[in-house]
């Protein structure tokens, strides 16, 4: 994928957004990812469409944020979600996502899951962005990248869903998508369907989370290209990871345009570290885009090492191939790929927030 040029920031047009407070304006730029022939492709949206709302809430009930400049129902008609980009109470709360229930012309209200946004530490004067979901529809228009088919019965090119909701390694894809371009003799309409549901409704607003791990299957003898337009990301970006009681993998997409650096990716706080590097408990797998073929393993693996004296390996990142080289320091997480955290066993289930810090300076 393209990393963000310095020309797309500098002299690409300014997208702006309501504020309750000012106007402010943000870089747009543009991403585009080839998925080669009969290969498999790991993709996660690395920007943003734009922002419906910015300000500072001016008053926070349980999951009610009270705010000003509203239309009614405008972030439901269009599934939404509420980031967090200031948190001066709980500074670990900053890019955390919360879907959007309903809003009222002065109100916004989220669901928070187990507790309140207001018990997670959001307070009055803490800013916020209201941004549209990207969706099947709207990230891959018409199927664009991924491919189409006008035969519900010869589907030759998938979209994978890799989510974390289950535990174990090794995990298969927990959903599949396809695009239709219209099947007359079948009487199905164009539009996005889930592959176990081909006559099913249509799943064009399928609701694409920017945390977690895509897959394209591009079973055509051509090759595609995934364009996506949209905001370069002004906030950083806050990820599950949970853990279980036996090893998991959780596989997770580098939500930022440009490459990154394991040592600036803050991995470090949610990957268990290693004193000893012949006892390695966790490792961070990084896929290859640019080979071919289908169900491809990993190009490289990494671990943490926290210092290891008695084996004269210092504090870093290292190739789990290479343990005694180097630490390695390149940018190694592709913009809008996908990496997976090879989680140990804990003696509780839980859940840990991977805040990836902003790679660039707006």
């Amino acid at each position: 994928m393209k990393p963000i040029q310095s020309a797309i920031i500098a002299a690409a047009a300014l997208m702006g957004y309501a504020s309750a407070q000012t106007a402010t304006t943000v870089p747009v730029g543009y991403t585009t990812l080839t998925v080669p022939a009969g290969s498999d492709t790991t993709i996660s949206p690395s920007l943003e469409r734009s922002p419906l709302h910015q300000a500072n809430a001016s008053g926070i009930s349980s999951n009610i944020v009270t705010t000003s400049g509203l239309t009614a129902d405008d972030f439901v008609a269009t599934e939404c979600y509420l980031q967090v980009v200031t948190c001066a109470g709980t500074p670990g709360l900053i890019g955390k996502r919360f879907p959007i229930d309903a809003n009222t012309t002065t109100t916004i209200t989220v669901d928070a899951g187990a507790t309140t946004l207001q018990a997670q530490g959001f307070a009055s004067g803490d800013k916020f962005k209201v941004t549209p979901y990207w969706t099947l529809a709207t990230l891959f228009p018409a199927g664009t990248g991924v491919g189409s088919t006008s035969d519900v019965f010869a589907i030759d090119s998938f979209l994978y869903v890799v989510d974390n909701g289950t535990y174990g390694t090794n995990k298969s894809s927990t959903a599949s998508y396809f695009y239709c371009s219209g099947d007359a003799a079948n009487e199905v309409v164009a539009g996005w369907y889930d592959a176990n549901d081909a006559f099913g409704a249509s799943q064009n607003n399928l609701v694409i989370d920017p945390t977690i791990m895509y897959q394209i299957r591009n079973g055509t003898a051509i090759e595609n290209t995934v364009t996506v337009t949209g905001q370069v990301p002004d906030v950083r970006s806050l990820a599950l990871v949970p853990v279980s009681t036996e090893p998991n993998d959780v596989n997770l997409g580098v939500a930022f345009p440009v490459d990154t650096s394991l040592q600036n990716s803050g991995l470090q706080s949610v990957v268990q570290g290693t004193s000893d590097v012949f006892s390695i408990d966790e490792i961070v797998y990084v896929y290859d885009n640019e080979g071919l073929g289908q169900n491809k393993s990993s190009i490289a693996s990494y671990f943490y090492c926290s210092g290891d004296v008695a084996n004269e390996v210092v504090a870093g990142w290292y190739d789990t191939n290479d343990a005694f080289g180097d630490p390695v320091t390149g940018n190694v997480l592709k913009a809008g790929r996908c990496i997976t955290i090879r989680k140990a066993a804990s003696g509780s289930a839980s859940v840990l927030n991977w805040a990836l810090p902003l790679p660039y300076t707006l």
